[in-house]
C-alpha cells in the first residue's frame, strides 16, 4: 500500500509536521469513530471466544495522517490510500483475487473479508463499488478499517451442526470412506467420529452402521493478532514505507497529546 513521504518521527520539527488547520487535521474524526464504533460493537458480538479488543478510533486517524495527509488530493478522496492502481488491499478485500486449480480453472479466494465486515457495511464493500470506494472519503474508511482487521484476524474453522440436529444412519459400502461419505451426506469427519467412537479408517467394514448428523465447516475468526504499531506497518503497510511504524508512533502520540487533543 503506498505511502506519502511523511518525514521519519526523528526528522519532524513542530512547524512543519501538521500545519493543516485544526478543522481539516480532525475532519474524518465524526466518521473514523462511528465506523470503528460499528466493527468494534459487531465483532465483539459476533466472536466472543476470540478475545476482540476494540480497535482504537485514534489508531485509524493516525493511518489517515500518514496515509494521505493534508498536502495531498487524496486527503480528500481515499485517506487511507486503499485502492491505489497496483495496490492489492482492494482486490484482497473484495474477494477479486483468482486462484487457478489443477483442472485448469480458476476460482475466487476468500481471504476472510466476509468474517470481519459488519452488516451495516457490507453492500457498500462490493465489487460493484469498487470505484465508489475509491473516491468516496467514507467507503474508503470503512474499506481501509475491514482490511486492517482482516489481516489481524487468525482464520480457523468450526463444524456446525444443522439445526435439525436429527441423527441419520448411513450404512458403509465397498470403497466407502470417512471422507466420501461425509461428502456424500453433507456432514463432516468430525461428526461422523464424534457419534461413533472409535470409528476410523482402519476398521470401516461394509455393512456397518453409521450414525451422523448433517453439518458443514464454516470458516471463522478464532483469534486475533495483537494490534501494534508494527502490526500495522507490516500487515498494512505491507511493502511500502519502511519508516511507517515510526511516523504512525509519532502521529498517534501527537494526537494524544495536548498538541491535538480535542475536546468532544
Amino acid at each position: 500500500m503506498s505511502s506519502y513521504d511523511m518525514p521519519a518521527t526523528q526528522y519532524i520539527h513542530w512547524p512543519d509536521s501538521f500545519y493543516q488547520t485544526t478543522d481539516m487535521r480532525n475532519q474524518y474524526d465524526a466518521d473514523i469513530r462511528q465506523i470503528v464504533e460499528v466493527f468494534n460493537r459487531y465483532l465483539g458480538n459476533k466472536y466472543p471466544k476470540s478475545n476482540y479488543h476494540d480497535l482504537d478510533w485514534r489508531l485509524v486517524k493516525a493511518m489517515i495522517w500518514i496515509e494521505s495527509g493534508h498536502k495531498h488530493s487524496a486527503w480528500r478522496y481515499r485517506p487511507m490510500q486503499i485502492g491505489n492502481h497496483g495496490d492489492a488491499g482492494l482486490i484482497a478485500l473484495l474477494h477479486l483475487k483468482k486462484i487457478r486449480l489443477k483442472n485448469g480453472n480458476f476460482r475466487i479466494q476468500s481471504e476472510g473479508a466476509e468474517l470481519v465486515i459488519p452488516p451495516e457495511y457490507v453492500s457498500n464493500l462490493t465489487i460493484k463499488n469498487k470505484e465508489k470506494i475509491r473516491y468516496n472519503p467514507q467507503l474508503n474508511i470503512q474499506a481501509g478499517v475491514a482490511y486492517l482487521l482482516m489481516r489481524h484476524a487468525k482464520i480457523g474453522y468450526k463444524t456446525v451442526v444443522d439445526n435439525d440436529a436429527k441423527e441419520h444412519i448411513v450404512t458403509i459400502k465397498v470403497d466407502d470412506s470417512l471422507n466420501k461419505i461425509a461428502v456424500t451426506h453433507q456432514t463432516t469427519v468430525g461428526i461422523i467420529k464424534q457419534l461413533n467412537p472409535g470409528i476410523n479408517k482402519c476398521n470401516l467394514h461394509m455393512g456397518v452402521k453409521l450414525r451422523y448428523k448433517t453439518a458443514t465447516v464454516k470458516k471463522t475468526i478464532k483469534g486475533w493478532v495483537p494490534m501494534t504499531f508494527s502490526s500495522v506497518a507490516r500487515k498494512y503497510n505491507a511493502k511500502g514505507d519502511y519508516r511507517y511504524r515510526q511516523k504512525l508512533r509519532y502521529a498517534f502520540q501527537n494526537i494524544e497529546s495536548s498538541w491535538f487533543k480535542v475536546v468532544y
